[in-house]
């Protein structure tokens, strides 16, 4: 056991003192080069949720809570904010700015010109007479 143990020792100092490329495997093709080309394609998701669903029609305003936003559009998108007519006095307060609610029932609220993950504070401003109606929110990818 003794002569063994030597050998085995002279063994690993010989292969460590090679270069490393020595034990690497390699095909030599006379230069030529090749390139390998990968392609994936992610499907665009947007989203945009409100966390209320069901608000007092109270004069004043009213908060509606956060308005959260995810698009992964690299060209952009929009917010848009679809309303019944008894609404079109109304005004919606994003992020401390009001926004008027046009007489069309449909009012971009947010946009933005690349893909975004965005919350937003959302309140409602209703007319003094407390009119009620309904509203929801959709976002349009560009």
């Amino acid at each position: 056991m003794k002569l063994i143990k030597p050998v085995v020792a002279v063994a690993v100092l010989c292969a460590s003192a090679l270069p490393a490329g020595a034990f690497a495997p390699s095909v030599n093709v006379g230069g030529a080069q090749f390139t390998i080309g990968l392609v994936g394609y992610v499907p665009v998701i947007c989203r945009a949720n409100v966390d209320a669903s069901a608000v007092a029609p109270v004069a004043g305003t009213t908060s509606l809570g956060m308005l959260k936003e995810f698009c992964n559009s690299p060209s952009g998108y929009r917010v848009v904010a679809d309303y019944s007519p008894e609404l079109a006095s109304a005004a919606l307060v994003v992020d401390g700015v009001p926004v008027a609610l046009s007489a069309e029932g449909s009012t971009v609220v947010s946009q933005s010109d690349s893909a975004k993950i965005a919350d937003h504070s959302l309140a409602l401003e209703l007319p003094k007479d407390g009119q009620t109606g309904t509203i929801s929110f959709r976002i349009e990818p560009r």
